[in-house]
């Protein structure tokens, strides 16, 4: 990569970390469609995910016993199998086309949350698990698990300390399947590994950033600007990708 390509993505993933930070959701989807417009799906997508699972590890454990581990472990029982499978996509997919899906899901992912305030109770194990396939296929093919399982948890009545904790479980195991799907697949390599690095300062102070801002803040606003970036960055995304495809 290029020095200006990099400073590219180590400022987008600024930008991402300060709206996970701020808002607790969005980071994969900003880090994705943004990374996208600079670098090659086959580097974005696992940089992204990388630096996701490094701020799981690290979050994770002050809110491990508010977990609740029966939903997280059914969604995850649909999400395991299929994240290999995203993951051979992308493996296979060619380089414009994924950026045309990456597009689509995100623009998609962002219509569903706008036009969603509540949303229906998921409920029975075959939901479950059918919600947690589709986390996983997004995960591995386009490094977007979120909207499936930020639904999923927002159904429910579980108290939002609950809810957000057990999120972040399930976003850093299907992060972790995702990643070790990549390395099979040979996708992580030199590019995508002096990205993370160049990008592991940005992270950590977007990420310091984003939690300061989130005090006294109205989340309410925030969560719709961030939804209209997500749908404005696929724009861009799908534009690049329609135009190398013509």
């Amino acid at each position: 990569m290029t020095d200006p390509t990099v400073l590219a993505a180590a400022l987008v993933i600024g930008i991402a970390a300060l709206i996970r930070g701020y808002s607790g959701f969005g980071f994969a989807m900003v880090g994705v469609a943004g990374l996208s417009l600079a670098t090659p799906p086959a580097v974005a997508i696992p940089t992204v995910l990388i630096l996701e699972a490094i701020v799981g590890l690290l979050l994770l454990p002050p809110v491990w016993r508010e977990i609740s581990w029966r939903p997280v472990l059914t969604l995850l029982a649909g999400a395991v199998v299929l994240t290999p499978v995203g993951a051979i996509l992308l493996i296979q997919l060619p380089e414009n086309a994924t950026r045309i899906a990456i597009a689509l899901s995100i623009a998609g992912a962002a219509v569903v949350l706008l036009r969603t305030p509540t949303v229906r109770p998921v409920t029975g194990t075959v939901s479950t698990v059918a919600t947690g396939g589709v986390a996983g296929l997004l995960n591995g093919a386009f490094g977007i698990s979120g909207p499936p399982v930020v639904l999923f948890f927002l159904s429910t009545q579980r108290g939002a300390a609950i809810s957000r904790a057990s999120m972040m479980a399930c976003f850093l195991v299907l992060d972790l399947v995702a990643v070790m799907s990549f390395g099979v697949g040979g996708l992580i390599d030199r590019a995508v590994l002096v990205t993370v690095l160049w990008c592991l300062p940005a992270l950590a102070v977007g990420s310091w950033l984003g939690h300061r801002a989130f005090h006294g803040s109205d989340t309410t606003k925030f969560r719709t600007r961030v939804l209209w970036l997500l749908f404005a960055l696929a724009l861009l995304t799908g534009v690049r990708g329609l135009a190398g495809v013509f």
